[in-house]
């Protein structure tokens, strides 16, 4: 399973999945899956921008293993596509830069989810 993240002509990202473009209208596990790669590129946009290199080349494609026994993503690979002129010498800030990304860093230490049914305000009413 892929989902590519691109920038448009206007420089904002938008992810893709089989050629079509996820929106709030795909399903709520797309849009979770997409913002690790979303996320990733607003650090790679900033990085880029801040030493005056063109964002329009590059396009981050996020490849996920899908385990089909548990249903689960297994694990994410962010492959950051940068265009074949791009200083050698930043390939490793690049990589330094992704791995700031905050939906990143929550997906491998995640938060603890707590469900909670307000039953007596529904039972007040």
């Amino acid at each position: 399973m892929e989902i590519q993240i691109k920038f448009d002509e206007n420089g904002s990202i938008v992810p893709f999945m089989n050629g079509a473009k996820i929106t709030m209208n795909e399903s709520p596990f797309l849009i979770f899956l997409a913002t690790a790669g979303m996320c990733s590129a607003v650090f790679v946009k900033s990085f880029m921008q801040q030493r005056g290199l063109p964002i329009h080349e590059v396009g981050i494609t996020q490849k996920m293993n899908y385990n089909r026994m548990t249903n689960m993503v297994s694990d994410i690979d962010i492959v950051v596509d940068l265009p074949a002129n791009f200083p050698e010498k930043y390939v490793g800030a690049i990589k330094n830069v992704v791995a700031q990304c905050p939906v990143k860093r929550h997906l491998a230490e995640p938060p603890t989810f707590n469900v909670i049914a307000n039953l007596n305000t529904v039972l007040e009413k």
